[in-house]
């Protein structure tokens, strides 16, 4: 018998809660993402639990903020996404995401 006899997938053992993600699990490029947002924002993002997806980082954001200029409820939850967009951008190197990306699975932040 081979060693890839013996390690056929029916033979290994899954633990399929080993790799969910977990808030004291985060990496050091999304500790530094939330860094980078609470410094521009203002807001202790990265206290609050593990944010999954820039949607609830943004939701999070226009939550506990408000609006600066004059600007009505949606042109503010724009700015905010763009300013999001653009620290991860530079934290994270993701350019190309949809607000309901989770960023473990689908954007792949280690």
């Amino acid at each position: 018998m081979t060693v890839a006899d013996g390690n056929r997938a029916g033979h290994i053992a899954v633990d399929d809660h080993a790799n969910q993600p977990r808030a004291a699990d985060m990496s050091w490029a999304l500790d530094e993402f939330y860094a980078a947002v609470e410094e521009e924002f203002g807001v202790p993002v990265g206290d609050d639990g593990y944010l999954e997806t820039p949607g609830a980082v943004i939701d999070f954001i226009v939550e506990n903020t408000s609006p600066s200029d004059g600007l009505t409820g949606d042109e503010y939850r724009d700015h905010v996404a763009g300013v999001v967009g653009e620290i991860m951008a530079r934290t994270l190197g993701v350019t190309r995401y949809r607000e309901d990306s989770h960023f473990v699975e689908d954007l792949h932040i280690r």
